[in-house]
């Protein structure tokens, strides 16, 4: 698998799509994920998938000897699937379906799309039809909240968090269990004046229903750790010919390993020009030396900022190990859009040595 890292705006989606173009091109069932509402894979290879998220969609590649599939995951979708078939009953099912905290926070809850995109790599893994996955990671304002996503996760539906919103009324213990309980009950109380005894009534709901299906997300949360450290896992860093960019980008690389997971490669996206011209030659004769002293002032300048950019990108990449590939791509005058776009670019992955 091939897990495709970067923060918001730099072609990850792109360079995902590539990827399994170039994939399919050399033999391999390939899949490629992406989570919504990052429409750019259809987009990019000239799809239509309003009407199939959640599905996966053949795409015909010419000349090519394998297969490309592509799914963009629909968040609420996968979690109501995951209720559906974890849910203890269709009695317990449709209480949490109705419950309107669960109604937003299945797509809004902090790393409910991280949960739903790794679910999704999860079953097409488990399902053993493909021989490549390619996951665009969600957007997210951090890109390294996705590296994290399984643990955040797996504590939040820790037993002892959902026991806490069970109602009080109906616990019963010893002393230190009543202290407790009034204790939870003092808070229940502040809370209800802030939000509402229909907000907690939903609160309580919203946990009791969800605990039927907490050792089931933690175990998923678990197998999503342990696949996202396998050895069959690869994760390529895309950024961009950009200070900031370069700088999250050096700090992602830096979480991957603290993580225990496998950096492989690191895409510099639009990294335009991609040599800087050197010297100056003499004007022509016949031409206006104020004109040519303007033009001369203007290249020194260009010069200068794009040699300023290349001392941060040197910079950045002294930092990789040696194991680790670094593909530039160039600045393209327009948006690559369609099948004949990607396989050029595709093209560019692999002279770099992404085959």
């Amino acid at each position: 698998m091939v897990i495709c890292a970067g923060s918001g705006g730099v072609g990850k989606t792109t360079i995902a799509a590539a990827l399994g173009v170039r994939a399919a091109g050399l033999g391999l069932r390939t899949l490629v994920l992406t989570v919504d509402p990052a429409k750019r894979l259809a987009t990019a290879l000239g799809l239509d998938l309003e009407q199939q998220q959640a599905a996966t969609t053949p795409v015909a590649v010419p000349l090519s000897f394998g297969t490309l599939s592509a799914a963009v995951i629909n968040s609420r979708l996968i979690f109501d699937q995951f209720i559906r078939e974890h849910g203890g009953g269709s009695e317990a099912v449709a209480r949490v379906m109705r419950n309107r905290l669960y109604q937003q926070l299945s797509t809004t809850l902090a790393g409910s799309q991280e949960f739903t995109a790794l679910e999704h790599l999860l079953q097409a893994r488990e399902s053993g039809q493909y021989d490549l996955i390619v996951l665009d990671t969600p957007p997210t304002k951090h890109a390294v909240d996705f590296l994290t996503a399984p643990q955040r996760i797996s504590s939040l539906f820790q037993d002892a968090v959902t026991r806490w919103f069970m109602n009080p009324s109906e616990r019963q213990g010893g002393l230190i269990a009543n202290l407790v309980s009034r204790g939870t009950r003092a808070a229940i109380k502040s809370l209800e004046s802030l939000t509402g005894a229909q907000f907690i009534e939903e609160l309580f709901d919203f946990f009791a229903g969800i605990r039927s299906v907490q050792n089931v997300l933690r175990s998923r949360s678990e197998k999503a750790l342990q696949l996202l450290q396998s050895e069959t896992t690869n994760f390529l860093v895309v950024t961009s010919f950009d200070n900031a960019k370069l700088i999250e980008a050096k700090y992602l690389q830096n979480e991957l390993r603290r993580l225990d997971y496998r950096l492989r490669a690191v895409v510099i996206n639009r990294a335009f020009p991609l040599g800087i011209p050197t010297g100056v030659s003499s004007p022509p004769e016949n031409v206006d030396h104020l004109v040519y002293e303007k033009v001369l002032a203007f290249y020194q300048k260009f010069n200068a900022y794009y040699a300023y950019r290349y001392s941060l990108y040197q910079e950045f990449s002294h930092g990789l190990g040696k194991d680790v590939k670094t593909v530039r791509i160039p600045e393209y005058q327009r948006d690559i859009y369609g099948l004949a776009d990607l396989e050029a670019l595709a093209g560019v992955l692999g002279e770099g040595g992404m085959a």
